[in-house]
């Protein structure tokens, strides 16, 4: 490889994600630890050790922003990783320890206000940061672990998810009916959705690339 570096801070690395211009990396894992790299060269740049044990994803939501998911949802600004600009719970007021794990989460690229994340319990929960960031508001539910949700502009619904229930499912807002895009017999463990064609790629346990143009949805 052109450079290597630890960064999951004593634990194996869980996710990465490039920076809207590509220029840095975040990456965190199952030591709890949020690092931010050089795309090029590999310079560790800056990062932060959370009270949580461990973070399953990190995605960049503009060109300062970083969200994390774990025991909590955290929105981080690179340029002060000491603590985080909002900090999202399931149930408002409820210790960190005593909620689900929270093993992805998006940010609408043109609601910034509107946060969602999928648990292992299979619920999905959304945040208004307009209100700050209080109660959770109930998504609906998958029937197992939510692996990858991500907003894209749809006329089925906004917010993606899948899960180990082998569906993908479409969701408008709250309180509206889903739509399931795919169902496998074999979990679903990632998407992809692309904002130039249309298209969405999913990933599953029966070893199958499942590809859809959602122009035709």
């Amino acid at each position: 490889p052109a450079w290597s570096d630890g960064g999951g801070g004593g634990g194996a690395l869980l996710s990465v994600d490039a920076s809207p211009d590509g220029l840095q990396l975040a990456s965190c894992g199952e030591g709890g630890l949020l690092s931010l790299h050089a795309a090029e060269g590999g310079k560790r740049l800056d990062g932060a050790a959370t009270e949580e044990s461990c973070l399953f994803s990190a995605e960049w939501c503009s060109p300062n922003e970083v969200l994390t998911a774990g025991a909590c949802v955290s929105l981080w600004d690179k340029r002060d990783l000491r603590r985080p600009t909002s900090r999202l719970l399931p149930s408002f007021g409820t210790p960190m320890s005593c909620s689900p794990q929270l093993q992805a989460a998006s940010r609408h690229p043109q609601q910034p206000h509107r946060v969602a994340a999928g648990a292992s319990s299979g619920a999905l929960y959304g945040w208004d940061l307009r209100l700050g960031g209080g109660r959770a508001s109930d998504l609906g539910a998958h029937g197992g672990d939510v692996w990858c949700v991500a907003y894209a502009q749809l006329a089925l619904g906004d917010l993606l998810s899948c899960s180990s229930d082998g569906t993908l499912v479409a969701r408008a807002e709250e309180g509206t009916a889903s739509q399931v895009l795919v169902a496998l017999e074999q979990p679903i463990n990632s998407f992809h959705v692309s904002p130039l064609h249309g298209g969405l790629a999913a990933a599953s346990d029966a070893e199958v690339l499942t590809f859809i143009d959602l122009r035709a949805t």
